[in-house]
């Protein structure tokens, strides 16, 4: 996360900012331009925004103790319609903080240990989740450091090869049959390929296996128990894996092809984990981060694994420095059906952020765009 815009891309922007001025068509925002922090946002805001195929942008930033939003562009390509705070977007992968959220919650209530084997929480005999004697371990599946494949099943080349000709509602729809007895009969061929704890590896897979755990635990689901979570610890009533589809608070997502996305709800247990959420809930989601008045989210960011670099991983959430060497606390997110997030806090600052945009461009500029707001901000106050 150490990152300065790079000189070409800085000089992109500028040819892109001078265009985008010459345009007869103003940008759409909501933003006041009435604090210093507006203006930071707006310069910041501008410089994403003006590069092809953007669409829409909306940020919330938490500081010191007030949530503010902002939002640019179109929630949908030609109707003039600004996203707002309460639309809803796809989080892409920011939704394992929120499984790694509800393994903390089961520590917290002694339902399990995170040194705990894995197996211990499976039916049958699995000798095989192993590696010269040393078990795969709960926290292992929240740290990616399992040593488990990628994928949990693979398919023939001839089967990829077919599914590549559907279109992506109708590959899902393969998938959507892979469910629990499918992940749990799999599991029994799996095997990891390295001392568990000791090797990072970024593994969707495990987390779907981790969410199979507390299925088991809990004995409901986990739409049922992340959701009843949210509602009743941090009033976060719109963070769902499954929304209406219908809903007229849907933002459109663009894939990278630029083409207008279905939007689909992740209901197998095949893919990496799906949650869905608005910037006024995820604003919530922040805060509550901040003041650590949860256990459980405490709990989540002591390092779990440090990384050579010194970065290092807690319990789904990432752990770095800002262009100062600030330490902060990030996941981000991309998703097939045309949404990129970033989630960032400054633990001790009072200070978080929130972007979401309706584009597949980069998740790096994601991160540019909050390093640039925050250079903004910190020019602003002499730092």
């Amino acid at each position: 996360m150490k990152n300065c815009l790079p000189i070409a891309a800085f000089f992109l922007s500028l040819i892109s900012f001078t265009a985008h001025a010459q345009s007869s068509k103003p940008l759409l925002s909501d933003n006041q331009l009435k604090s210093k922090l507006d203006s930071a946002v707006d310069k910041g805001a501008k410089i994403y925004m003006d590069t092809p195929n953007t669409v829409g942008l909306s940020i919330g930033i938490y500081k010191d103790g007030k949530a503010y939003t902002y939002n640019y562009g179109e929630v949908k390509k030609g109707t003039g319609k600004l996203p707002t705070a309460d639309n809803f977007f796809n989080l892409g992968s920011v939704a394992k903080t929120f499984v790694t959220t509800m393994l903390a919650e089961a520590v917290i209530e002694k339902k399990v240990n995170l040194n705990d084997d894995i197996r211990k929480y499976l039916p049958g005999n699995y000798p095989n989740l192993q590696f010269n004697g040393q078990p795969i371990r709960l926290i292992n599946l929240a740290n990616h450091t399992s040593g488990l494949p990628g994928q949990a099943h693979i398919f023939p080349k001839a089967v990829k090869d077919s599914l590549r000709k559907l279109s992506l509602p109708d590959q899902l729809h393969f998938y959507d049959v892979y469910r629990a007895d499918s992940l749990l009969k799999d599991l029994h061929s799996l095997k990891p390929d390295t001392i568990p704890g000791t090797k990072y590896r970024y593994n969707g897979n495990g987390m779907m296996v981790l969410i199979l755990l507390l299925e088991r635990v809990y004995r409901q689901p986990y739409e049922q128990l992340v959701t009843h979570y949210l509602k009743t610890h941090l009033n976060m009533a719109d963070t769902k894996t499954q929304i209406d589809i219908h809903s007229d608070r849907l933002a459109q997502g663009y894939g990278g092809n630029n083409q207008p996305q279905p939007f689909l709800n992740l209901t197998d247990y095949y893919n990496g984990p799906s949650m869905n959420s608005t910037i006024n809930d995820m604003l919530k989601y922040i805060k509550a981060n901040l003041t650590e008045q949860e256990p459980a989210l405490k709990l989540m960011h002591q390092p779990t694994f440090t990384h050579p670099d010194s970065t290092a991983i807690g319990l789904g959430w990432m752990i770095d420095t800002d262009y100062k060497n600030t330490k902060i606390i990030y996941h981000d997110g991309h998703t097939g059906i045309g949404f990129n997030t970033l989630c960032m806090f400054y633990p001790g600052k009072d200070l978080g952020y929130i972007i979401i945009v309706n584009d597949n461009i980069s998740q790096q500029r994601l991160t540019d765009l909050q390093a640039n707001i925050q250079r903004e901000l910190d020019r602003q106050s002499g730092k």
